[in-house]
């Protein structure tokens, strides 16, 4: 299950368990959206570091959807990433969101928190 922690009005941090499932998102996506009516946008702290993948097609669909419907009210990303394929994946992702993303290694957290609040 994501967990979800409000970090500063207009910034969250999510942290990802090894592996997503399908109904992840609907669980968080009522703070999501209760925060994006109240500011607007908003700002991501994603901890992916002991993310493993997705549970299956499904949760990944969904991971998909959320992201699309929700992009464009999302200022910028830090995703502390543990893998090396995630870099990857950030790097991709880059090419299709709209928000400025960045990803850092593990252990860089606070630097990653600084950015997300500066």
């Amino acid at each position: 299950m994501l967990k979800i922690e409000v970090i500063s009005a207009n910034a969250v941090k999510i942290t990802a368990p090894k592996k997503l499932k399908a109904d992840d998102f609907l669980q968080i996506a009522p703070q999501i959206d209760s925060l994006i009516s109240q500011h607007g946008q908003i700002r991501l702290l994603i901890d992916a570091s002991e993310f493993g993948g997705w549970e299956n097609i499904t949760a990944f669909r969904n991971h998909a959807g959320f992201v699309k419907s929700h992009q464009q009210r999302v200022e910028r990303i830090a995703v502390i990433v543990g893998y090396k394929w995630q870099h990857w994946l950030v790097g991709a992702g880059r090419m299709f969101v709209h928000p400025t993303v960045r990803a850092y290694e593990k252990g860089r957290e606070v630097e990653a928190l600084q950015w997300i609040l500066g």
